[in-house]
């Protein structure tokens, strides 16, 4: 709009000195939404979060606030945060929206009223009904070692069924904007080929074998608009489509590597390309996907994407994902095993500096993590049991917090009592964390939390795709093997 800009100026001018000038278009209404938080924490902002933009307001002592969002072009999906807890919404030009809920029951109790309030409320409803809320009706599908081809796509089927079942009765009793039903129904489409898609990894990986599929399984597909999806990449289309997109993009590299595996036979990357281009065509949407799987298996199959490479260079179109790659790919060839691990220098939750160099002559067991991360958390447990095991020995747990506040961590390091002899609890400061394609992070290519190294006693790297510390014998093997060197 700014390039066109001024050629819009000149012809108003033109047409005025004419003696014709056409009445200026009025602006968009701005959106605008108030409403009650009861029993809430105080000290934080509510924020809506669309697109790139954010707009937010301080909830006043009482539990108020109101919010204006000046430059909806139209109904736009969005992101309401206060205090950790989010919820999405969906905002228009002239919305006048109030919502109202109990803090410690945020979803159970959010409701909307005014101008808006019929496609919120559905939103509102819909969260509580299949994600949040107690079980009721078809439950999500639950994928067992012993699941079948024929049994995950029943419920799916299932699944999905209700849950269009649902948005279908409620926009009969209350109206909805039409592309918000296209979007909402897309993102059920694609939400539900996700789980048929990410079946045959799961499967693979709970009984360490391939299943044997149907030849007509992957017939599911036919059944999305691929070659139509470009416009959700986008980012002004939502937070919803925009994410389930990604998220489908992700686990359909199991379409393309069946044994998770990219081989480097030279004519592997052609064939995959050949079966993208046959699902997406030659679309952003294909481009996407292929990048999703080179940067992804950067982590434990890079010579499989050396050998994918040139072909990626041949077929790619975006000159984004082309730097990206080759940015990831030259520092991943710096950090293969055996040579130096890239030198930090962090400060400690004593605050004193510490440095790789510290631990020369030990095994140095390396933890990416952060206290937001439901996964790490969740293996705390067991790396304090690895702790326990090796105490004595010449082994360092060097956990590196990325993406928290200080105060927050320091909270979490007490009140989980993570700190101990034999551990060293560093944090990377919140600026280097958004720096994206520089510091610790980028050194070490950490693309996924939590993340596990092994550096030898020589500060030469082991691996950079450790076992985790719920597999307890393999990295017990691992570290065993570490210390022998």
């Amino acid at each position: 709009m700014a390039l066109l800009l001024p050629a819009l100026v000149l012809s108003a001018s033109l047409r005025l000195l004419a003696g014709s000038a056409a009445p200026v278009a009025a602006p968009p209404a701005p959106a605008v939404l108030s409403g009650h938080l009861d029993h809430a924490p105080a000290g934080d902002s509510v924020r809506v979060s669309y697109g790139r933009k954010q707009a937010k307001a301080p909830l006043s002592p009482s539990g108020d606030f109101k919010l204006v969002v000046p430059d909806l072009k139209a109904g736009t999906p969005a992101e309401l945060s206060y205090a950790r807890q989010r919820t999405r919404v969906y905002l228009s030009p002239g919305d006048q929206l109030h919502l109202t809920l109990d803090f410690p029951r945020f979803d159970e109790t959010l409701r909307y009223t005014g101008r808006g309030a019929d496609v919120n409320n559905y939103l509102a409803q819909s969260l509580w009904k299949f994600e949040y809320g107690p079980p009721s009706g078809v439950p999500r599908p639950k994928v067992e070692p012993t699941t079948t081809p024929a049994q995950i796509r029943q419920m799916a089927d299932a699944y999905r069924a209700e849950r269009k079942g649902f948005l279908a009765t409620y926009a009969k009793a209350h109206p909805l904007p039409a592309d918000f039903q296209r979007n909402a129904i897309l993102t059920l489409d694609l939400q539900w080929a996700t789980s048929l898609l990410d079946y045959p990894a799961y499967y693979r990986y709970a009984n360490k074998q391939p299943p044997v599929l149907p030849a007509a399984y992957y017939d599911f597909m036919a059944q999305l608009p691929l070659k139509k999806l470009d416009q959700y990449l986008k980012v002004d289309r939502g937070i919803e489509a925009n994410s389930a997109l990604l998220h489908f993009l992700t686990v359909y590299s199991g379409r393309l590597l069946p044994a998770g595996t990219l081989s480097t036979d030279p004519a592997e990357a052609p064939r995959i390309y050949a079966q993208a281009t046959a699902d997406f065509g030659t679309t952003a949407t294909r481009d996407r996907a292929m990048y999703q799987l080179f940067s992804w298996k950067l982590d434990d199959n890079l010579e499989g994407v050396l050998a994918a490479y040139p072909t990626f260079r041949t077929q790619n179109r975006d000159s984004t994902f082309a730097r990206d790659l080759r940015q990831m790919l030259s520092k991943r060839l710096l950090i293969r095993p055996g040579l130096p691990a890239p030198a930090f220098t962090l400060v400690n939750n004593e605050g004193k500096q510490v440095s790789l160099s510290d631990f020369k002559g030990k095994v140095v067991y390396l933890d990416f993590w952060g206290t937001w991360c439901g996964p790490c958390m969740k293996e705390m447990p067991a790396s304090l049991a690895l702790r326990k095991r090796f105490e004595g020995q010449d082994v360092v747990f060097v956990y590196i917090a990325v993406g928290d506040k200080e105060d927050k961590w320091q909270q979490v390091l007490a009140a989980e009592k993570l700190t101990g002899v034999g551990s060293a609890h560093l944090r990377v400061p919140n600026s280097e964390s958004t720096r994206g394609l520089t510091g610790i992070t980028s050194d070490y290519q950490v693309n996924k939390y939590p993340t596990y190294w092994l550096i030898g006693r020589d500060g030469r790297i082991v691996t950079s795709n450790a076992p985790r510390p719920s597999d307890p014998d393999a990295v017990g093997a691992a570290l065993t093997a570490a210390l022998a060197r």
